[in-house]
């Protein structure tokens, strides 16, 4: 999987982010890899070079993992505040993050007609819900919103929580690396 990296300052080391998110063809060729089931709702109606979603947090970090033994490098999941930067040029003017405002009208539309620029990302970060009840403990993954998803709309925050288990059709991942 060849990815385009870009520096992204972090207090005290360097962290590349990968331009594009990952994308459907990439992460089908790990479940094919891996052995792990294909879910009916990846391949529905999608181009192939389009961003992945319906994946789990989970299944994204296991994406990253898979990817590391194969190059022999570390690959993760970025965290929310690196997504941030990203997105936000030195002088918090939005920049051109991979597939989002600059190919709006060249992307395949998602299900239901969600465009991939509308779509969040997962994050390395979770919040442990604790047991509640007969209730068993629950992992929240952290979600980042990117800067013109919030602009303009009901969405003031920067993240929100969901479940790390399950995948949802308006979030994507992308790769980082460390050093």
């Amino acid at each position: 999987m060849a990815f385009e990296f870009v520096e992204v300052p972090a207090p005290g080391r360097g962290v590349r982010l990968a331009l594009h998110p990952v994308t459907l063809d990439a992460f089908c060729a790990f479940l094919d890899a891996s052995g792990r089931p294909r879910s009916p709702r990846l391949r529905r109606g999608r181009s192939g070079s389009a961003p992945v979603v319906e994946v789990s947090q989970e299944d994204a970090s296991a994406y990253c993992r898979w990817l590391g033994e194969r190059e022999v490098r570390s690959y993760r999941l970025p965290g929310t505040a690196e997504l941030q930067t990203l997105m936000e040029g030195a002088d918090g003017e939005e920049i051109d993050a991979g597939v989002w405002p600059q190919e709006r009208g060249r992307m395949p539309e998602l299900r239901g007609g969600l465009k991939p620029h509308f779509l969040c990302e997962w994050t390395c970060e979770t919040l442990e819900m604790p047991p509640s009840g007969t209730r068993p403990p629950k992992a929240l993954a952290i979600l980042f919103y990117p800067p013109w998803l919030r602009e303009g709309s009901n969405v003031a925050h920067v993240h929100a929580s969901v479940s790390a288990s399950e995948g949802y059709s308006f979030v994507t991942f992308r790769v980082a690396c460390d050093g």
